[in-house]
């Protein structure tokens, strides 16, 4: 027989009801605190985010905004050019091959300079050591060939060079090496030319130069003949090869030239009427140059670091740096070229944090 009654704990309970009640509000708050307490830990910490500002001397982000600095002025000082000066000389003779001392005195960054000349213009072909640039070879009636070179000095360089005909048997040579300082080493030569003629003088070419202060290197290749030096120049050496007809003569000098401008040739006379090749030199010094400096006022931002310092050319940044700390204010830069319109953007900065920037141009004149 069923029964359809009441549980008898429900009689004997008359509270189950609201006990029933309670149990799901308790459920209900502890499904809720393990929700949060999900959300808590999946969270990133609150650092994480603003890891830089909790650094500053205040956590608000406005109060504490980086500020530039003001004021900004860059101007600029001239470095003059350098001066040319001979280092020193040396010269030889010998056949099939010329082997030259390396000047005494050579320094790193000294601009050397060879005269190779040889008899006969049948050897077309000349080995030179590495490192020599050949500036130019010329022959003279099928008589007399005539090279000049010339190298930057390295901080080792061989005890001397050695420079060979290809495929001659007692061909006389004869030249020497001039060593100079002061010389441009990215572009040495300002200008060059050669001449070539027969009788007893032997004239030296005339050349524009582009820039004030060059040397002039005067060179003569004459076959029987080792002439002097022409009139106005400091002789360097004169020597000749092999006898008679056959002979080869080198001659060197030079002289300052104030230039810019056309400088005049020079001629040397003896009285041997023969075949010759001249060559004249200008060597291009150092040019001046400009050093620049950027003063301004400090940023009121004393917390920052120090400031971004940038150099600018036609828009595009040429080189950056900082300097520090905050309360620095100028920076120097050079050596630049001359005659370059250069812009300086400078901007506090603090960590990842920079400031608006500020700009200053000027073009240098040297």
């Amino acid at each position: 027989m069923t029964c359809d009654c009441a549980d008898e704990s429900d009689s004997v309970n008359p509270l189950h009801p609201l006990r029933a009640w309670l149990s799901r509000v308790r459920l209900a708050r502890l499904l809720g605190v393990l929700v949060l307490l999900t959300l808590v830990t999946t969270m990133p910490a609150a650092d994480a985010a603003f890891s830089d500002s909790a650094s500053l001397p205040s956590t608000t982000i406005a109060t504490n905004q980086l500020l530039p600095p003001t004021r900004l002025t860059v101007s600029h000082t001239c470095v003059p050019a350098a001066t040319v000066f001979f280092r020193g000389a040396s010269s030889a003779s010998g056949q099939d091959k010329l082997t030259i001392t390396k000047p005494a005195g050579v320094q790193v960054d000294d601009v050397l300079v060879a005269q190779v000349t040889n008899s006969n213009g049948l050897y077309t072909n000349l080995n030179a050591p590495a490192g020599w640039v050949l500036l130019g070879r010329t022959s003279s009636g099928g008589q007399v060939t005539a090279a000049v070179f010339y190298k930057v000095a390295e901080a080792v360089e061989p005890s001397s060079f050695t420079f060979r005909l290809v495929g001659s048997s007692g061909v006389p040579m004869a030249g020497g090496i001039a060593a100079f300082d002061g010389v441009w080493t990215n572009d040495p030569v300002d200008a060059f030319g050669v001449a070539t003629g027969l009788g007893a003088s032997a004239t030296t070419p005339s050349v524009t130069t582009s820039v004030a202060g060059t040397v002039l290197l005067r060179l003569i290749s004459k076959r029987e003949d080792d002439v002097p030096a022409p009139a106005g120049t400091t002789p360097l050496w004169q020597l000749a090869a092999g006898a008679g007809s056959g002979a080869e003569g080198a001659t060197a000098s030079y002289e300052g030239f104030a230039g810019p401008g056309v400088a005049p040739s020079r001629t040397s006379t003896t009285v041997t009427t023969s075949e010759w090749v001249t060559h004249t030199i200008a060597l291009r010094p150092v040019p001046p140059t400009a050093n620049v400096t950027a003063s301004w006022t400090a940023s009121p931002s004393g917390w920052a670091t120090g400031y971004l310092v940038e150099r600018l050319v036609n828009g595009a940044v040429q080189t950056s740096g900082t300097v520090s700390p905050v309360s620095v204010t100028s920076a120097a830069d050079g050596p630049l070229a001359t005659g370059v319109t250069y812009t300086y953007r400078i901007s506090a900065y603090f960590r990842s944090w920079t400031s608006p920037p500020v700009t200053a141009s000027l073009t240098t004149n040297c």
